[in-house]
């Protein structure tokens, strides 16, 4: 056959993207409505780039979400933290009827939250932390279902085979679209989307991980083999676009039909506008007369143009546009013998172009359609043998990502965490540069909390954290290295802890605060020295503050000696002599605290106060004074010896002067008093008395 050169304008052939197979968005949306990042990376790690998923902090955020948003879409609610869940659910339901609704909870709590939105459109309720298996199943069918929900909805793609297309396939439109634009804009479109997808999930999350995934599992899902084998089947595969091809048919007569289609030859109009073009007047009569020569040579020559747009979009890489073009030319002629070759080299050229722009989840079912298309099972083989190995570097780059996250996230041991993950990586590829790279990071930051166990004193956790590090991989030297450090971090801090007990212990001297308070006193902080087994230094250090503290103790119970206050200087003594204070020191301080110091005016007088007497006389009213009817007043002054009698009277004011003096006097000497006495020992008290004379009614 013939290629003549096409000069018909390319808008009949659409270049919806320049690869193969587009990298298009997912055709569901999920929106999560939570207050926990992990939760998010959570439902992102195990969609696996099935759904694009979509933060919301409030219930109309997330309604407004699954209103605004485009296909399948899905509401997945945490409801840990949710007082209004039942509410949150009915709301959801009202506003966005076609999506499906997914309840989250702690384990043991999926029972009671079921009862509490019992009567409400949710779909399913899971447990947190989320068991894989089990999670992912319900999330594949959250998924059809809402596709299944998503209008309008879009009939199963037919398998490709060199036959014309279905009568009832949509046309496709000729004129230029925004569908259709160059591959570059698509691809510049295109990056924009997936970081902001991504950086959705991640919002707020430095690097969080999965919450659950079993440690002792290298690559613990099912779901997710490590390596395809060539010729095993392949998870996940996008679908395949189909082309929208003008399959119209117009009614007319057969001759109307023909000039129809000599005017729209040419004006070079093959097959665009929509519905008005050679290739539908042609097809059209074909339908009324199956024999009508004009209609078949016209039918070829338009497949003549369509092999050579075929072959241009091949050789410019415009898959999509080929795509378009070989299903029009199976419409112009439809035979599959003459079609096959070209649909092979489509095919090659999808699968090609995939392989090397790496779209994964498009290859499986691209290299099926090659293999129902007639390439070669060795190439088939070939390309299998590609697509797992790409699969497999997939899979070790995300799981050495995790182990990054979960550094990143402080999750180094235990279930779900930096370990675990690295496990997986170890069990998929031992000697991969990235495994390694993995070890020495997490080893690292496994020895760096070791060491701060260490310093910190906590034995206990630093060798946890040693093992932990061995099982990571860090080697038999750095594990040592890394106690030695340990042993002098712990000698530094030890030594700081010191000076800054001997600064303490110094300061308290100043103060003042020598034996108390029992916690925060000089002796305390001295005592705390001695037994931390200081180094030379500090002992010296510590042996002039004991020397100071003796010292301070020993001027201090001579001062209370001095006052009187026999019990603290006693105390002082006994503290001075346990501090180190030479005998001869002690020696002064010793008598005067033996030796009872006399009593000060204040004491006196304060035993004064308290006498007791024991005999009372009287005075006699004088006669002279009752028969003059005059009153008056005498204080005298006296000494209440030791044995309780009075002496040493004297009068130290009289009023009237001179009337009442002696009966005052000879009242005094007859008074008796308890023996005085002062810190257990008789002494003389000074007294002095008012007696008031007043004349009788």
């Amino acid at each position: 056959m013939a290629h003549p050169a096409a000069s018909e304008p390319r808008d009949a052939i659409g270049d919806a993207a320049s690869a193969g197979i587009p990298a298009a968005r997912p055709a569901v949306e999920l929106t999560a409505l939570t207050a926990h990042d992990d939760f998010l990376l959570e439902l992102g790690e195990l969609l696996d780039g099935r759904a694009s998923v979509h933060p919301a902090d409030s219930i109309d955020a997330a309604v407004q979400q699954l209103g605004a948003g485009r296909g399948g879409q899905i509401l997945a609610i945490d409801a840990r933290d949710n007082g209004e869940i039942r509410a949150d659910v009915q709301r959801a339901g009202e506003q966005a009827p076609h999506a499906v609704i997914l309840l989250f909870t702690e384990t043991g709590a999926e029972k009671s939250l079921a009862a509490t939105v019992k009567g409400t459109p949710v779909f399913a309720v899971l447990a947190l932390p989320m068991e894989p298996a089990k999670a992912s199943a319900v999330l594949d069918a959250a998924l059809s279902d809402a596709l299944a929900r998503s209008t309008p909805q879009q009939p199963p793609p037919r398998p490709q085979r060199h036959t014309a297309p279905p009568a009832h396939a949509e046309p496709a439109a000729e004129q230029t679209s925004s569908h259709e634009a160059p591959a570059s804009s698509r691809r510049k479109l295109l990056i924009p989307a997936i970081g902001l997808g991504i950086l959705a999930v991640l919002a707020g999350a430095t690097l969080l991980l999965m919450r659950r995934e079993p440690a002792s599992a290298p690559l613990a899902a099912a779901r997710r083999p490590a390596m395809a084998a060539p010729g095993a089947a392949q998870p996940r595969s996008a679908p395949l676009p189909t082309p929208q091809l003008d399959t119209s048919i117009v009614q007319g007569r057969v001759e109307d039909l023909l000039e129809k289609a000599s005017r729209a030859m040419f004006a070079r109009h093959f097959t665009a506008p929509r519905g008005d073009n050679a290739l539908v007047y042609y097809r059209s009569v074909l339908a009324v007369d199956p024999t009508n020569g004009e209609a078949r040579d016209g039918l070829r020559r338009v497949g003549n143009v369509l092999v050579s747009r075929f072959q241009d979009d091949i050789s410019q890489g415009h898959l999509n546009r080929a795509a378009l073009a070989l299903g029009t030319l199976a419409l112009a002629e439809p035979t599959e013998e003459h079609l096959r070759p070209f649909a092979i080299a489509l095919s090659s050229a999808q699968v090609n172009q995939a392989l090397e722009n790496t779209q994964l989840s498009a290859l499986p079912a691209l290299i099926a359609q090659a293999a129902q298309r007639g390439v070669p099972a060795a190439q088939i083989a070939a390309w299998q043998t590609q697509l797992a190995s790409l699969q497999n570097q997939r899979q070790l780059q995300k799981i050495a990502q995790q182990v990054a996250h979960r550094i990143a996230a402080h999750r180094l041991t235990g279930p779900s965490s930096a370990t675990s993950a690295l496990e997986r990586l170890r069990a998929l590829a031992p000697t991969a540069a990235a495994t390694q790279s993995a070890e020495q990071a997490l080893s690292t930051v496994l020895l760096g909390e070791a060491r701060r166990a260490g310093r910190a004193g906590q034995g206990a956790a630093e060798e946890q954290w040693l093992s932990a590090a061995g099982t990571a991989g860090a080697s038999a030297q750095a594990i040592a290295e890394v106690r030695q450090q340990i042993t002098v971090d712990q000698a530094n801090a030890a030594h700081k802890r010191l000076e800054q007990l001997l600064a303490t212990a110094a300061a308290r001297l100043q103060s003042g605060a020598l034996l108390r308070p029992s916690g925060d006193s000089a002796a305390h902080y001295l005592t705390e020295i001695a037994a931390e087994h200081p180094s030379p230094e500090v002992a010296q250090a510590a042996e002039r503050l004991r020397n100071e503290l003796a010292g301070a103790l020993v001027t201090r119970a001579e001062a209370a000696a001095h006052a009187g206050q026999h019990a603290a200087a006693v105390e002082d003594l006994a503290a001075a002599r346990h501090w180190g204070a030479s005998e001869p020191t002690l020696q002064s301080a010793v008598t005067l605290a033996a030796t009872p110091a006399p009593p000060t005016a204040a004491q006196l007088a304060q035993v004064a106060d308290q006498l007791r007497r024991t005999h009372y006389v009287s005075p006699v009213y004088p006669q002279r004074a009752l028969t003059d009817r005059i009153a008056g007043e005498v204080t005298v002054q006296y000494v209440v010896d030791r044995s309780g009698r009075t002496r040493d009277l004297q009068v130290v004011s009289a009023n009237p002067a001179r009337v009442f003096n002696g009966a005052a006097l000879d009242a005094i000497r007859q008074w008796r008093y308890s023996p005085p006495k002062f810190r257990g020992q008789p002494l003389d008290v000074p007294v002095r008395t008012m007696i008031r004379f007043e004349l009788p009614n």
